[in-house]
């Protein structure tokens, strides 16, 4: 009578076939037992972002913009032959985020009668929507202790400016400033956040406009220092204009002499020509060394190092142009001197020259481009080299045409030396007049004209528009951070419902048990806590009554007695149809098992055997756990006597032990004395003679055995046993000593039939569909019996 024995698949081939089929619906219903705690966090997330958008502080954002104008022939070095002006911009960009900069808009609102009142000193504060509910929240969570008048009250800040309050605040600016170009444009938008609109529009236009004032300034900073140097050449010209017709006068008076002699007069007006000349040109050398000295005033130590080294290497590369220019201002100076300026050999050499000098500088521009690399210091000074170059370069052809002119003069006044030496005193002192009065003309119209442009001049920076006061926050975004909390809480939840999944290394789906080559036979339900009602009053006397096995240490109940017609019942009736139909012969001894306690075992052996005995079969169920038997405290009856009594030989006739179980055809024996060694007890010959001794006096015998993962009590008797049911609970029983037992069954061959699903809920994954079809079978069965009964 022995079943067909445990087998492990070979070939899982079905199984995984099984598993891609139902991999979508095991989600479907993972997501459906979790539903409550999925819509729970859900809206936990939900009111936490709809606390959490509304308690944020607004703010505003506030833009200006400015423009920034290239002078003409200014041009990045960097970028020599294109007209993008990167550099430029990138330099404008970082002086505005400049400490410096900033540090002026800092004292412009210290010293203003705003300073008590601006987020930028932390001297206001903001009072979010509902703020006496708030308040009442946190008194109640603080347990008083909060004090809201106390949180109300601002810092009073008093003192005069210092830098060290520039330095704090200037660096709160910098982290709520942003300058960006726009596109490929000269133009730069400046922008401002701040938790109070007006003052992000305030602050802004204070930055753009200080900005405006100091680069003029430091763009007028040479001509400022140029009009210095011209007045002083322009006073110290006017003492040599005194003196020299104080002498004259004073010449003329000892030597009464008051006109000059005509046959001089041509060679002194080429002398006075040319001293002329030799006087702008030693002029314009001190204009150009100052302006020289000026600008190499603002490089470091490093920096003038590698931008002599530059320009060391630039020279020698255009000696031989500037030495070509020389040679044609000599003959330009010649010439002119024979024959006058319009004169065409003049006017040739004249084309000649500005064609070199382009030459030149279109060759300074070249080779200090490839001197100058990404990364060199020199980067932010090109503009300033590039000029120092060109005023070498001017100063180095002024010196060539100095030279060639002094040899002229030379020569003409050694033409003077036959006239008389009063006349050529006379002369001199004429000449000299003359060269100082007419150089004084031209310093004082420089220096004029050097002072009108300082005035009209606006700089590089213009400001294109100033920034209007915002109307609304840019953040929070309400709609955004709520939707983003949902989405935050539906993640999360999802997280927490599949790591709870993970966690889990309990038996949930029939596919489990099924990848072990054995079918579910039964599957028992557990209803929760179901109040009685209609026909339960009238048997379990309006008590309730929890599933089986579906709590530990709640007392079993014997549904099939109590309440026939219930679900429960029939899934029981169901288990024993399958057990009759899985074996094709006839079975008289059957054992009820489980892998670990608390899992149903017991009940699910004693409403079987109350099934067995209700199709009119004798019936005996006997409790072979003789380490914590129950069977007697399900029925009510005593303990002892019992099994132990017949294998311990304390009587032969087990008639005795036999009590009545009160359900027709159901008889039981107890454990009787629970033994020091249940397990060789069970494993005795005398068990195995008994249990045949059983089955030929009785229709059906059903063994409670203790759980097999612990003990081998169940494993002692299993060989004499015609088929062994397994019990475990959907939810509980763990997946390795689920694995354990199905082991130690093969192990010794046992006759497993199938398994039982015991206490299948809701949460039992793909045993809910039963549940749900029994949970409906039960309320149908209990309104029919109610409208019967009335």
């Amino acid at each position: 009578m022995k079943n067909q024995h445990l087998e492990y698949k070979s070939d899982n081939v079905n199984y995984q076939s099984m598993e891609n089929e139902l991999y979508l619906k095991d989600y479907i219903i993972i997501l459906r037992i979790h539903l409550k705690k999925i819509i729970l966090i859900f809206f936990i997330a939900l009111l936490g972002g709809i606390y959490s958008t509304y308690s944020k502080i607004p703010r505003y954002r506030a833009t200006a913009t400015v423009i920034i104008t290239q002078k003409p022939g200014s041009q990045s070095l960097q970028n020599f032959g294109n007209s993008d002006n990167s550099a430029q911009i990138n330099n404008k960009i970082l002086l505005i985020k400049s400490r410096a900069l900033l540090k002026l808009v800092v004292q412009e609102y210290w010293d203003s009668n705003r300073r008590n009142n601006m987020f930028l000193f932390s001297t206001r504060n903001f009072y979010p929507k509902g703020q006496t509910i708030r308040t009442i929240v946190k008194e109640l969570f603080t347990l008083g202790l909060y004090d809201a008048e106390e949180s109300k009250k601002t810092k009073i800040l008093e003192g005069p400016y210092t830098e060290e309050i520039g330095e704090k605040y200037a660096k709160r600016i910098q982290n709520n400033l942003s300058a960006g170009r726009q596109g490929g444009t000269n133009m730069i938008s400046v922008t401002y956040v701040s938790k109070n609109a007006d003052e992000a529009r305030r602050i802004v236009n204070s930055i753009v406009k200080q900005f405006e004032i100091k680069d003029k300034e430091w763009t007028n900073k040479y001509a400022t220092n140029s009009v210095a140097f011209l007045d002083s050449l322009v006073t110290l010209q006017e003492k040599k204009i005194e003196n020299s017709e104080n002498e004259k006068m004073k010449f003329m008076l000892e030597n009464n002499l008051y006109s000059m002699e005509a046959k001089s007069s041509v060679i002194i007006s080429q002398i006075n020509a040319y001293e002329l000349d030799l006087y702008d040109i030693e002029t314009e050398l001190s204009i150009q060394q100052k302006q020289i000295d000026l600008l190499k005033s603002k490089f470091s130590n490093q920096e003038l190092n590698l931008t002599s080294q530059l320009m060391n290497n630039i020279n020698i590369q255009l000696s031989s142009l500037r030495n070509e220019v020389g040679n044609i201002e000599s003959k330009i100076a010649l010439n002119s001197g024979i024959y006058g300026n319009d004169h065409g050999s003049v006017i040739e050499l004249y084309g000649k020259l500005n064609l070199i000098k382009a030459e030149i500088n279109k060759k300074v521009d070249m080779l200090i481009a490839k001197g100058i690399a990404v990364d060199d210091p020199l980067l932010v000074r090109q503009e300033q080299i590039s000029q120092i170059l060109s005023l070498e370069g001017s100063m180095t052809a002024l010196k060539l045409s100095r030279d060639q002119k002094v040899k002229m003069l030379n020569s003409f006044k050694n033409k003077l030396n036959s006239i008389p030496e009063t006349d050529m005193i006379l002369e001199r002192l004429n000449r000299q007049d003359e060269i100082l009065n007419e150089h004084y003309q031209q310093l004082v119209q420089t220096l004029e004209t050097t002072k009108m442009n300082n005035v009209i001049e606006k700089g590089d920076v213009q400001i294109v528009d100033l920034a209007k006061k915002p109307s609304r926050p840019f953040s929070p975004n309400h709609q955004r951070d709520i939707i983003t909390f949902c989405f935050f809480g539906i993640g999360f939840a999802l997280v927490i419902v599949f790591l709870i999944e993970f966690v889990d290394n309990t038996i949930k789906t029939i596919d489990e048990i099924e990848k072990y080559d054995k079918s579910v036979i039964g599957v028992i339900p557990a209803i929760g806590k179901v109040s009685s009602q209609g026909l339960l009053n009238k048997y379990l006397e309006n008590k309730t009554f929890t599933a089986l096995g579906g709590e530990k240490g709640i007392k079993r109940k014997i549904i099939t007695r109590d309440n026939p017609k219930s679900p429960i019942s029939e899934s029981y009736r169901g288990l024993r149809t399958n057990i009759l139909l899985s074996n094709t012969k006839d079975i008289k001894s059957i054992l009820v098992s489980s892998a670990g306690p608390g899992e149903g075992k017991t009940t699910t052996v004693a409403n079987l055997a109350i099934t067995f005995a209700n199709l009119g079969r004798k019936t005996l169920l006997v409790d072979t756990d003789l380490r914590r038997p129950v069977i007697h405290s399900v029925f009510n009856v005593k303990r002892e006597p019992g099994v132990t009594n017949y294998l311990s030989g304390q009587t032969d006739d087990y008639n005795s032990l036999i009590k009545d179980s009160g359900i027709e055809n159901l008889y039981l024996m107890t454990s009787g004395l629970i033994p020091p060694n249940p397990s060789e007890m069970l494993g005795s010959k005398k068990m195995s003679q008994f249990v045949k001794l059983l089955e030929s006096d009785w229709d059906m015998i059903l063994f409670d055995s203790p759980p097999l993962v612990a003990v081998t009590d169940a494993t002692m008797i299993s060989k004499e046993i015609d088929s062994i049911v397994l019990v475990i609970k959907a939810g509980q029983t763990d997946k390795k000593a689920f694995h354990h037992t199905m082991a130690n069954l093969k192990n010794i061959d046992a006759p497993l039939d199938g398994i039982v699903m015991n206490a299948v809920t809701s949460k039992s994954n793909y045993g809910s569909y039963y549940y749900y079809y029994y949970h409906q079978y039960y309320h149908y069965y209990s309104s029919h019996d109610d409208t019967s009964e009335a």
